[in-house]
């Protein structure tokens, strides 16, 4: 049988993330939600998972939309259902209670890049200096563009969007701390 993790919502509790969280109108309608668990059931990660989803994601979406009214956020920022879900919007479609699922882990995404750097994937990082370094995410060769009868690219990526994403902060959202 799984062990339980035992919680002590006078500490765990954090009523300023409950505040933040609240503000926004996406997180708003978590407040609707009494866990009928139909975005769970709709959910392909979930579904990927089968038996495992429990352990492998840590918070399934319902428990997810409990768990930020509840304001246990390390416990929210922590769970891999953040970095796995795939925004595929089947949760806040399915909902019953127009609860916005996918937009709450989407803000849920940012808080913790901006507040826990350390539990952006490593993944998500090289994306984000990938697209920092060149212009873009992914290297198109060469033969692709003669092919199409496109120009050739310069490797330095363009100049107008580095200094756009470095005016919103990109680069300082994807370094590591303490580097």
């Amino acid at each position: 049988m799984e062990q339980a993790i035992p919680l002590n919502m006078n500490k765990d509790r954090d009523k300023g993330f409950i505040n933040g969280m609240f503000s926004s109108i996406q997180a708003q309608t978590s407040a609707s939600c009494f866990q009928c668990i139909t975005c769970t059931n709709g959910c392909p990660i979930v579904l990927n998972y089968r038996e495992q989803a429990k352990e492998k994601l840590d918070l399934l979406p319902h428990q997810l939309m409990y768990a930020v009214r509840l304001g246990l956020k390390d416990l929210v920022l922590e769970t891999q259902m953040l970095w796995l879900c795939t925004e595929c919007y089947m949760c806040t479609e399915y909902c019953p209670q127009g609860v916005h699922v996918c937009d709450v882990i989407y803000e849920l995404k940012n808080l913790a890049i901006k507040e826990r750097k350390d539990l952006m994937p490593r993944g998500l990082r090289l994306f984000a200096h990938t697209l920092l370094d060149n212009g873009r995410t992914a290297e198109i060769m060469d033969w692709e563009r003669e092919d199409l009868e496109l120009p050739e690219l310069s490797g330095a990526g363009d100049a107008d969007l580095q200094e756009l994403l470095g005016q919103l902060g990109l680069p300082q959202l994807i370094e590591q701390e303490g580097s």
